[in-house]
């Protein structure tokens, strides 16, 4: 029976790999965008993987793939995978409210807890101010980086109160107040949305309000939050290597040495994602962090050999190689950046 189970889970994550793989190019010229994709995706039951405490190994599984077809579309998945993350560990009457919409990908969601970590890490202060009332709160400021952001989106983000209180609520992107920027021009990734948002006075209803422990719930949500970004990471970067890998004659030759070396790196990456997600109870805190970095360097680094053994096909801007590498190209600077993973990790050196 486990067996069957498997087969179907490889199986399903087959079919949506392929409708990926076919709406890839659409969607890096900007003809399309990623909800069509995550509905999909929803549809097949397979954003609920890993939600309850069950092990993450699947779910990681389907953002690995997703990625290797398009770093576009794993991106957004992880948003919205992380979305419905929240909500799931939210109070019921919120979960009964989003979590079924989300999970089927009807509703796309935003994270926004990227201040979240960064204020957790001790390198700045939440931007977003929370004023309360007698029935909940009211927020003004910027959150200055989103994706997934349309106008029926839900987003979940933190805030900070006058008095020094941390929180975590839920509001939807169309709510009165929210001004959405128009997204900019990008490198790649324009599919997923992306812009920045300012909140002036929205009222937040005291049932939207998930969490007044932002320390302890994001210490519950960030090894999720890791292995799901290190998973796209692993994608792409499979994806990289296994093109570099039909080029490694003639001229290419020259280059047996790099990618003996970043093909281990690779291996080791995977290795150890998967093993963490099975049980990450035990993982300490910097292992994640470390893994997180890793799988940002290891991917910018495949993209860019592939692109270099693939010369100037790879050069024009229509190829998968092409698309990779400028897709990759986001990854040092995503929160966490490279240079906030970097810092982190020399607190505990």
């Amino acid at each position: 029976m486990t067996a069957a189970i498997e087969r179907t889970g490889e199986e399903q994550r087959a079919v949506i790999a392929a409708f990926v793989r076919d709406r890839a190019a659409a969607l890096d010229r900007g003809e399309t965008d990623i909800r069509t994709d995550l509905a999909q995706i929803g549809e097949a039951g397979l954003l609920r993987k890993g939600l309850g405490g069950e092990c993450l190994d699947e779910m990681v599984a389907v953002v690995d793939e997703v990625a290797a077809e398009s770093l576009t579309v794993g991106f957004s998945l992880w948003a919205q995978r992380m979305a419905l993350e929240y909500i799931d560990r939210a109070p019921q009457s919120l979960r009964d409210r989003y979590r079924d919409d989300l999970a089927s990908g009807r509703t796309i969601g935003v994270t926004a807890m990227a201040a979240a970590l960064k204020h957790l890490a001790g390198l700045g202060e939440l931007p977003l101010l929370a004023e309360r009332t007698d029935d909940g709160i009211t927020v003004t400021g910027p959150i200055h980086w989103a994706s997934n952001v349309f106008p029926d989106s839900v987003i979940v983000f933190p805030a900070r109160t006058a008095e020094g209180d941390r929180l975590v609520a839920v509001v939807r992107a169309d709510a009165e107040g929210i001004t959405i920027a128009d997204p900019p021009e990008l490198l790649a990734l324009g599919a997923t949305s992306s812009t920045s948002l300012t909140f002036d006075g929205v009222r937040i209803p005291r049932s939207h309000i998930l969490t007044e422990n932002l320390t302890g719930f994001c210490g519950t949500i960030r090894p999720t939050f890791m292995m799901l970004q290190t998973s796209f990471c692993v994608g792409v970067a499979r994806a990289s290597l296994t093109e570099a890998a039909t080029r490694m004659h003639g001229l290419g030759e020259q280059f047996a040495g790099e990618y003996e070396e970043l093909s281990a790196r690779y291996d080791s990456l995977r290795e150890r994602l998967y093993r963490f997600a099975a049980d990450p109870a035990p993982i300490p805190p910097a292992d994640f962090i470390r893994l997180r970095l890793d799988g940002s360097v290891v991917a910018v680094a495949a993209t860019r050999l592939e692109a270099t053994l693939r010369g100037g096909a790879g050069y024009a801007s229509a190829s998968a190689t092409n698309r990779r590498f400028r897709e990759a190209a986001f990854l040092p600077i995503q929160s966490p950046s490279e240079g906030q993973l970097r810092w982190e990790l020399s607190q505990y050196e």
